[in-house]
């Protein structure tokens, strides 16, 4: 079963600003455990869950957003979108 289209943390930021409200990104840390799911409402706001917690967290901007990505996992991740 393919993981959907890797994305490098790198274009994290622009892959996050041109996220579709059809489409979403699953983050992983690199050595296991952490995850973290976004995806965008309609209205644009992103929406970012971790692991399989029922708790979200509703942020205004990729660059928001992607800062979250730094503070969680530094550079040390694997990402998809799918």
């Amino acid at each position: 079963m393919p993981r959907g289209t890797r994305v490098k943390a790198g274009e994290l930021a622009g892959r996050l600003a041109a996220l579709d409200i059809d489409e979403g990104i699953r983050i992983e840390r690199a050595s296991g455990g952490i995850k973290m799911f976004i995806n965008r409402s309609p209205s644009g706001v992103f929406i970012v869950q971790f692991d399989d917690s029922k708790d979200f967290q509703y942020l205004a901007s990729a660059k928001q957003v992607a800062a979250l990505v730094r503070a969680k996992f530094g550079s040390r991740f694997v990402a998809w979108i799918y």
